[in-house]
């Protein structure tokens, strides 16, 4: 991080204090600007885009996998500028049967690297049913999983539970492993096509083809081998209860991205665009809206994912036509609106910094868009303002001509 980078964070901080946090964020997402279009050289659609949001240290990293690559960028210590950390070709060898990617998930190192400086680890997966996590710092795979019988469509961390990653398989089943024993920890018979798990690792969230919601509790197994005490135990998965309201809105097409948000709260979007958002506590609808321009033809070629910040105060979500829309999760209420150039498509995946100073698009064969906040320009006077000074003037010429 150079000086000018330095600068820039000691700029933001103060900006920051003195506007009020939430205000501060409302601001930089009502002047966000395209600055940077990455082009991918796998030149596929790019599947999934995530920012580290299990490490403070590591929050300036996003990852993408498409085709069969996944690329690791730095986002911030760069300024506006972007570099390239790693990028990861999932070839085959004789220890993996490689093939495309369309799924990652952050975890945290912490506990389970060596490294004396820290590392960070990228679990992907995809057609080929396999999951590797990659190691930053040694930029190879460091742990092979094994064990669905086909495409893995979405990986999560599991909050709380170090070295522990749930997948969710095109069969619909959702697996918990052990990364280090590389070990299958329980699988639930969810027929979900999204999944996410609780900030406090103790509830899995399900989402089905034809719009359901279930929540599975999570508990400790008791009687877990010791050995694994990285883990805290392992997993054992209570029936599910469905989610549902009878005086709300609810989901007709299939579920395509589910995420938990602050205050026991969970996000939900389907693939025609509803939006919903639950008290999970309670099981009530706290609010619901529309992304304009999502179609659900197409079946799962279109879905596209929804990101949030880690405060779950907002949620960014794309449409068919390669729009992003960001909306206050409490409200629904809409906050900003950008668009791509020259490049038409679904939006596949997005992502949005904590901050909200910087919002990323999938969109396109390869194709990442940065949009970033820009500081606005100093208001030019009032074009009243100006004719009013034209008045003066002349007025004042026309006294000069009558003196003399």
């Amino acid at each position: 991080m150079n000086a000018e980078v330095a600068y820039g964070y000691r700029e933001r901080k103060a900006q920051a204090q003195a506007m009020g946090e939430v205000a501060h964020r409302l601001h930089c997402l009502q002047h966000l600007k395209l600055k940077t279009v990455i082009k991918e050289s796998h030149c596929r659609p790019v599947r999934q885009l995530l920012f580290n949001a299990v490490d403070a240290s590591c929050s300036n990293l996003f990852a993408t996998v498409g085709g069969d690559q996944a690329t690791v960028y730095d986002d911030m210590h760069m300024g506006d500028y972007i570099a390239v950390v790693l990028n990861f070709v999932n070839a085959r060898t004789s220890h993996a049967a490689g093939q495309g990617l369309q799924a990652l998930a952050w975890l945290s190192a912490e506990e389970l690297s060596g490294h004396p400086n820290g590392d960070a680890f990228l679990a992907v997966a995809g057609s080929a049913g396999e999951i590797g996590v990659i190691s930053l710092v040694e930029a190879r795979v460091v742990s092979l999983i094994t064990g669905h019988p086909g495409a893995v469509v979405s990986l999560s961390a599991v909050p709380g539970r170090p070295g522990m990653l749930t997948s969710l398989g095109r069969d619909g089943t959702v697996r918990f492993w052990d990364v280090v024993t590389q070990q299958r920890l329980a699988t639930v018979p969810a027929e979900a096509t999204a999944m996410a798990v609780s900030p406090g690792g103790d509830v899995l969230a399900t989402g089905g083809r034809k719009g359901s919601l279930h929540l599975w509790q999570l508990q400790d197994n008791l009687d877990a081998d010791p050995a694994r005490s990285h883990l805290q135990a392992s997993i054992l998965v209570e029936d599910a209860e469905e989610l549902a309201s009878d005086s709300g809105a609810q989901h007709w097409e299939a579920v395509d991205s589910l995420r938990f948000l602050a205050g026991g709260r969970l996000a939900s979007k389907s693939l025609d665009g509803r939006m919903l958002v639950w008290d999970t506590a309670q099981r009530l609808q706290l609010a619901s809206w529309k992304v304009p321009g999502c179609s659900a033809r197409g079946g799962r070629g279109e879905a596209g994912g929804f990101a949030a910040t880690s405060s779950g105060g907002h949620i960014c979500a794309g449409n068919s036509s390669g729009d992003v829309r960001v909306y206050d999760t409490h409200t629904g209420k809409q906050v900003a609106l950008v668009s791509p150039i020259k490049v038409t498509g679904p939006v596949l995946a997005c992502a949005l910094s904590d901050d909200c100073r910087h919002l990323l698009a999938a969109v396109g064969n390869g194709y990442v868009f940065r949009y970033e906040y820009r500081k606005p320009k100093p208001s030019a006077p009032a074009v009243a303002d100006a004719d009013a000074l034209d008045d003066d003037k002349d007025d004042a010429m026309s006294e000069d001509s009558t003196e003399q």
